[in-house]
């Protein structure tokens, strides 16, 4: 779900949160594989080692980690997981939950992005669970759907916020020398030299994509102290369109790359006319996260929120390093004990 990002950024002062459940009182064992509840509602060990796995998945490096950092993570997760979970009956109790329907129409979105049955295989060589992939689905829709129905409605901006923002922000507008460039990737030499030629008569990306299906066409925008050395060496002789240009072509495992310089683009600054609409969706990001803040306030208040002991309290002897003497037979790894431990633990009010 990498390529699907939520409309704002979900931010939650978790310490916090985990802090104020804490001081409440010990309740008795609860039922095994359940990490939290929210108002009743369960939130699930599955779950949240289904998130734990997607944001650490490229950062294995072959050593476990400790209990106290699993635990710090997983705490981090728990608390986005009771914010989409306080989200999600928000909606419900307004009549505007996330239907079947609604969650198809994101799934296909997703899918779009990958061509064929990838995005199967992207799932399984990644461990990821297709019906838990889609509970997360659901969370996410329903942030933005909160965002668009309950919190945006109630934000308004002024002309002379936009300019003050503006002026304190200037340097952000501050464009440096770029370059538009056509980047043709196909398996054969040959397709990407004709996708190239053809861009003399066509000059239109979408165009060419739709003329040629095998390859991968479009047009790019780059900074040019952004620029590889590969890119940068083809492109000094790639030559420009209008210019007789024909484009360099390099070639890699995946196959070959033809790049076409189209326009080489100055450093400039965007004028306020220019530089409103990302000065209006940074105001509006910024007045988004503090209205969320405030109902998540309210919303906690309001609500019972139960969360495993075990994530909450750290045991004195949790990282010692192992005793020298071999384990006995049958003993688990630390991270699999410490995620049982988190299971079948005591839960805190």
């Amino acid at each position: 779900m990498t390529r699907h990002r939520c409309a704002f950024a979900l931010l939650l002062v978790v310490a916090g949160l985990l802090l104020a459940l804490s001081g409440c009182s010990r309740r008795q064992q609860d039922e095994v594989g359940v990490v939290a509840r929210v108002n009743g509602k369960p939130i699930t060990l599955d779950l949240l080692e289904f998130q734990y796995d997607i944001l650490h998945f490229n950062a294995l490096s072959g050593e476990l980690p400790s209990v106290s950092a699993l635990r710090e993570a997983y705490g981090e997760i728990l608390g986005q997981l009771i914010a989409q979970e306080l989200v999600a009956q928000e909606l419900a109790t307004r009549g505007q939950e996330v239907s079947d329907e609604e969650l198809e129409q994101a799934e296909a979105k997703v899918r779009g992005d990958y061509p064929d049955d990838v995005f199967e295989k992207m799932l399984v060589e990644e461990f990821l669970d297709l019906k838990m992939w889609r509970k997360q689905l659901r969370y996410v829709c329903g942030i933005e759907k909160f965002q668009r129905l309950v919190l945006r409605p109630g934000i308004h901006l002024d002309y002379r916020e936009v300019e003050a923002y503006y002026r304190e922000h200037l340097a952000s507008f501050r464009l440096p020398e770029r370059v538009r460039v056509l980047v043709v990737r196909a398996p054969e030499r040959a397709l990407v030299e004709k996708v190239l030629a053809q861009h003399k008569q066509q000059q239109n990306a979408a165009a060419l994509a739709t003329a040629f299906p095998a390859a991968q066409v479009r047009e790019v925008v780059i900074a040019r102290e952004l620029l590889s050395p590969a890119w940068a060496d083809a492109l000094h002789g790639a030559g420009e369109k209008g210019a007789g240009g024909q484009g360099a072509i390099l070639s890699g495992r995946a196959g070959f790359e033809g790049l076409l310089l189209l326009e080489r683009m100055g450093a400039e600054t965007l004028d306020i006319a220019q530089a409103y609409p990302q000065v209006e969706a940074a105001l509006l990001e910024e007045r988004l996260q503090q209205a969320f803040d405030a109902w998540l306030g309210k919303a906690l208040d309001a609500s019972v929120v139960k969360v495993s002991g075990r994530l909450l309290h750290k045991q004195d002897d949790e990282d010692l390093p192992p005793e020298p003497a071999e384990e006995p037979e049958g003993e688990m790894p630390a991270e699999d004990a410490a995620q049982q431990d988190i299971a079948s633990g005591n839960e805190t009010r």
